[in-house]
């Protein structure tokens, strides 16, 4: 039994393995396969997978998803910090955070948030004390909202929601959310 060809899916780009055709297929080690693609900063998982009746060996990689972009690197959900490789990342909100940790804490910030929060926020600020300042796309304006700490996102979410709705709030510019139960708005 000896490889007849390798497989590699789930990358946009071509990547090659160490694996030959010809070679023993009970040679073929999967997890060290798998472990020398995990190696690579944007694959969260790699499984490797021998067909003993053809001899053709699959490699399926699991790309990480990044969530939002810190200083040129990419975070996804599992708070990993990547260099993004064949995707578009200009959709993605931009985080300013005095580090990487706080940045990742605050990429666990924003995944709490519902999705459509989460569409429109074009850039997270970290402050001090893990207080957060959200910039919001409504529409073809921007609206800062000074969010305060990660504690009653969901009564916020719908304060939130519910100013933005009013005819009188139209043009506003600012909310600051930080006290749900007495909302400003500027």
């Amino acid at each position: 039994f000896t490889v007849s060809s390798v497989e590699i899916k789930g990358a946009d780009s071509i990547l090659t393995s160490t694996i030959e055709p010809g070679q023993k297929l009970a040679r073929v080690e999967p997890r060290a396969i798998a472990a020398e693609f995990e190696r690579l900063d944007w694959v969260k998982s790699a499984d490797v997978s021998r067909n003993w009746i053809n001899g053709k060996v699959t490699i399926m990689l699991t790309q990480r998803t990044p969530i939002a972009i810190y200083n040129g690197r990419v975070i996804d959900a599992d708070g990993f910090s990547f260099i993004i490789r064949d995707q578009n990342s200009s959709g993605l909100p931009r985080i300013q955070a005095p580090t990487i940790e706080s940045a990742i804490t605050a990429t666990a910030f924003l995944t709490s948030l519902s999705a459509e929060i989460v569409d429109a926020v074009a850039l997270v600020k970290v402050q001090s004390g893990d207080a957060y300042v959200l910039e919001v796309k409504q529409g073809a304006d921007i609206i800062e909202i000074h969010w305060g700490q990660a504690v009653e996102n969901v009564l916020k979410i719908k304060v939130y929601k519910a100013l933005i709705a009013q005819p009188e709030n139209s043009k506003i510019r600012r909310i600051d959310l930080s006290a749900p139960h007495a909302p400003i708005v500027k």
